[in-house]
């Protein structure tokens, strides 16, 4: 199953614009509605309903910021609740339709819900025997709510079977196999429900397979409930569409009454959440930058002492696979015609690589390094220095080539593989750009010997289960070959070991060698928010998808690559990877898309996070207030 970090992202989440308010207005985390773009999802669904002659609900389940009622209400007929609490805040504070469904209800709820309803919807014909005398009881009084049954089209094209109310075996609704025409005596509507953020020719099909499936129910049925899911407000949404299919289906049928509740419409691309960062783990973290100057990079008075050998070698070429990995995907490019591209693109993925993972060496530090070491003569392929304190030799490839094979990956394959195969105690040190082009810096240790003998050389590799080829060169039946293996390029010390300075190991992929160690995964630094992926925006864990942030990019758009971390003891409380044009500080604010609808009605205080504030910002005022903020209080009476 694939991780959430490869979630694909819907067009629409783009769509919305950047916030309008200055960010520093903001005490972080806070979840903030735009009113101006509410109104414009408001008068597209108004028109709608005009057009189409019918009557659009708001579905509390998506959207239940009730400081807004008094805005949504001069545009839409009333509320759909999926429960007894939901019914209850329609009728306190939307004050118009009220309609109900629940896969069921228990005695004690139907008691206030019926005084309160104007339409009940029942998943069941067991739950509408259990409760139609409670209602023809209530109409016998004077007043009572129209009784209708969800049904279920068993026709659904969501992809996503969480949110599919159509998929096999789903409890939602009930069949037109289980339903016995005397069953519908009483009811006076047909409920469905089988969109999630879908077109109207979704609906159009779904339409299809009701009519087709519950032909006398539609017959007999006073009011027809078509459910939510309708992306009405998206771009691209087929608007024109929906009013033909909706106006031809009721004078084919003949109705007047009915409704369509989309939650997720209402507030689509009007809401932000507004998050700051706290921590950076995996990297030094970064002060906000001065608003005056802004670092050059050509600035080196702070720039980091380089050490031949500081990484472990275990840490070194894991970089270094990592490293080649993003050397291969980018030499597959098509634009890459000739040597001339070749070598430029190859240079600039390893610059990028190399800051983007922390693994760009300052050349200012690596020639004050170079001053203090000893300079050895006689390297063709690398310039080369001896660290006598340290006990290493530091090796730099000779622009714009890199080792005897030219190219940058081919390089790093025999340096691992030499590794790997031969056990060099060689180390990737990182990237250096100078102005005589891209470099790639290595170290491996200084050993004290002589060249070793073409009998001591022959010896080895026959004892390793290699057979000679021809001159310096040995190969194994599976194909893997050591070229190169010359006396001076060998080393034996004062016991007799064979040390490998300068040979090529061909015919094998790294990753392939007999136990090569697996690549382990790509580590990037961690940005830590203020906001959670599990208590304050769920639905990027469970469906799962990759939120939108204001100037980010997928991980690899931008130079500086971050997950962007929780604050709660969950491990897996990470919101997606983003790249971003600058890094990351300590106090940066960072702005989610869309998370007016589903988000703020989906929140928790696991670990007894902060819930984030309720802010509303109105453009034609540009005032900028908290309707609601959240504490301590809040979370303890939740609990006992």
């Amino acid at each position: 199953m694939s991780s959430h970090f490869d979630a694909d992202i819907p067009p629409h989440v783009f769509d919305q614009p950047a916030p309008r308010f200055d960010l520093e207005r903001v005490q972080t985390p806070a979840y903030v509605v735009d009113l101006g773009l509410l109104k414009q999802n408001l008068e597209k669904l108004a028109m709608v309903q005009r057009e189409a002659g019918v009557t659009i609900l708001l579905a509390l389940k998506g959207f239940s910021m009730f400081s807004t009622f008094g805005l949504v209400k001069q545009y839409l007929g009333g509320c759909c609740a999926s429960g007894l609490h939901e019914a209850l805040l329609a009728h306190e504070e939307f004050g118009k339709e009220v309609h109900v469904y629940a896969p069921f209800f228990k005695d004690e709820e139907m008691k206030q819900i019926i005084p309160i309803a104007d339409h009940i919807s029942f998943n069941s014909i067991a739950q509408w025997k259990r409760f139609r005398p409670m209602i023809e009881a209530a109409k016998a009084k004077g007043r009572a709510p129209s009784p209708g049954l969800r049904v279920n089209p068993e026709h659904g094209e969501v992809e996503v079977d969480l949110y599919n109310p159509c998929s096999p075996g789903c409890r939602l609704g009930t069949r037109a196999e289980s339903i016995h025409p005397d069953d519908l005596e009483g009811l006076e509507g047909l409920h469905f429900h089988a969109l999630c953020e879908q077109g109207s020719d979704v609906l159009e099909r779904v339409l299809g397979a009701v009519e087709q499936r519950f032909p006398k129910f539609i017959e007999q049925a006073k009011w027809i409930n078509m459910g939510g899911g309708h992306h009405i407000s998206r771009k691209d949404y087929d608007v024109e569409r929906l009013i033909k299919l909706l106006r031809t289906f009721k004078q084919r049928w003949g109705k007047e009454h009915v409704y369509l509740e989309p939650g997720e419409a209402i507030a689509l691309n009007t809401g932000y959440l507004i998050a700051s960062v706290q921590d950076i783990v995996g990297q030094s973290c970064v002060a906000k930058p001065s608003q005056s100057t802004k670092p050059s990079p050509s600035n080196h008075e702070d720039h980091r002492p380089y050490r031949s050998g500081e990484r472990s070698t275990a840490d070194a070429n894991l970089a270094a696979r990592a490293l080649l990995a993003c050397l291969e995907k980018d030499a597959q490019r098509a634009d890459l015609t000739d040597a001339a591209q070749r070598l430029h693109a190859e240079a600039e993925s390893l610059r990028d690589w190399a800051q983007r993972e922390g693994w760009l060496i300052d050349e200012v530090a690596f020639r004050a390094y170079c001053g203090d070491a000893d300079e050895l003569e006689g390297a063709t392929e690398h310039d080369v220095w001896l660290d006598l304190k340290r006990g290493r030799v530091t090796k730099l490839t000779k622009a714009p080539n890199f080792g005897a094979r030219g190219r940058a990956d081919a390089y790093l394959s025999n340096l691992l593989a030499c590794h790997d195969l031969l056990g060099i105690d060689w180390r990737f040190e990182g990237v250096l750009v100078s102005v005589d082009g891209t470099r790639i810096v290595s170290s491996q240790p200084f050993i004290e010997g002589e060249g070793a003998s073409t009998e001591d050389i022959d010896s080895f590799f026959a004892m390793s289960g290699f057979t000679k080829e021809r001159e310096n060169v040995y190969r194994r039946d599976d194909g893997v070959a050591v070229a190169d293996a010359r006396t001076h390029n060998i080393l034996r010390d004062a016991e007799g070991t064979l040390h490998f300075i300068d040979v090529h190991v061909l015919g094998v992929e790294v990753n392939q060698l007999p136990n090569s160690p697996e690549p382990a995964a790509e580590v990037i630094p961690t940005a830590i928010l203020d906001v959670s992926a599990t208590a304050h925006m769920p639905d990027t864990l469970e469906m799962p998808y990759r939120p939108h942030i204001i100037g980010a990019g997928w991980p690899k758009d931008f130079p500086h690559r971050y997950k962007l971390g929780g604050p709660t003891c969950l491990a897996g409380d990470v919101i997606n990877e983003y790249s971003f044009p600058e890094p990351l500080h300590l106090g940066q604010k960072l702005v989610f898309t869309d998370m007016a609808h589903y988000t703020m009605v989906k929140t928790t205080t696991f670990n007894g996070v902060p819930h984030p504030d309720i802010d509303i910002y109105d453009p034609a005022t540009d005032e900028l207030r908290v309707v609601r903020r959240f504490g301590y209080e809040d979370f303890k009476r939740k609990l006992s």
